[in-house]
């Protein structure tokens, strides 16, 4: 299986970036976040860690080194823009930074075509930022560890302008930010050649379902409809028992 991890930027004490009206980047990298995950775990070829996944702190090299040590075949850094103009009423769209050390550069351009046709945006494209202090190294510092660490694929996407009022209106739907995480997991699909026909259609916590069925330890294929809800104490004592059952017979 190829292991992703995903990193959701910034978090925790680390929140000022937001948007005209209230959109915030770290907020909004986790749902992203959270929604590639799901997409990516659906399909059975994927192994997926988060940095994290809630609103903590954590600094940006730490990012890249979580990924290393993990052994992360690619590595995706989410966030959203800022033009750092006062009021941004001209730039907006999607861009990908890719590593000065790798040669990711037709994936990122992919990832950003993909993310900007998927949300109505600007295609930006592919890029890279090499530090002006270390020639040869990269200017963020998460791209710069995971690169260091050995992970072979690294990619910090921008997905759209938070602080362009069009852009930040796309961010903060819902139905937009889903959007974008199935755009990610499609070109990340492709490119390790993994296909996303002729599966069940089940989501990973479906699967989970099925599977407890396939092995006796639940009996209500209803069960399977309910997978997305919030485990309630009735569902735990069930499979409890079920498990005790078949220990006994």
């Amino acid at each position: 299986m190829y292991k992703v991890m995903i990193d959701p930027g910034h978090g925790g004490k680390d929140k000022s970036n937001i948007g005209p009206t209230g959109y915030v980047e770290a907020d909004g990298a986790l749902d992203i976040s959270l929604k590639l995950r799901d997409e990516l775990l659906a399909t059975g070829a994927f192994e997926v860690r988060l940095t994290r996944e809630t609103d903590i702190y954590l600094g940006v090299r730490e990012r890249g080194i979580m990924a290393a040590q993990w052994g992360a075949d690619l590595f995706i850094s989410e966030h959203t823009n800022a033009s750092g103009l006062a009021n941004n009423t001209s730039i907006r769209g999607t861009e990908v930074y890719s590593s000065v050390k790798r040669n990711d550069d037709a994936l990122a351009a992919e990832m950003s075509k993909a993310i900007a046709q998927a949300i109505g945006t600007i295609d930006r494209g592919a890029k890279k930022r090499e530090s002006t202090v270390n020639p040869g190294e990269d200017y963020y510092g998460v791209i710069d560890a995971a690169a260091d660490g050995g992970v072979p694929h690294i990619l910090l996407i921008e997905n759209a302008f938070h602080d362009h009022r069009e852009d930040e209106a796309l961010l903060k739907d819902p139905a937009k930010r889903l959007a974008i995480a199935k755009a990610q997991a499609a070109v990340i699909c492709r490119f390790f050649g993994v296909s996303t026909e002729g599966g069940n259609n089940l989501n990973w916590k479906q699967k989970i379902v099925q599977e407890a069925l396939d092995l006796g330890l639940i009996t209500d294929k209803t069960w399977i409809d309910k997978a997305d809800e919030m485990a309630t104490i009735w569902f735990v004592c069930a499979v409890a028992i079920n498990v005790y059952k078949k220990l006994k017979s």
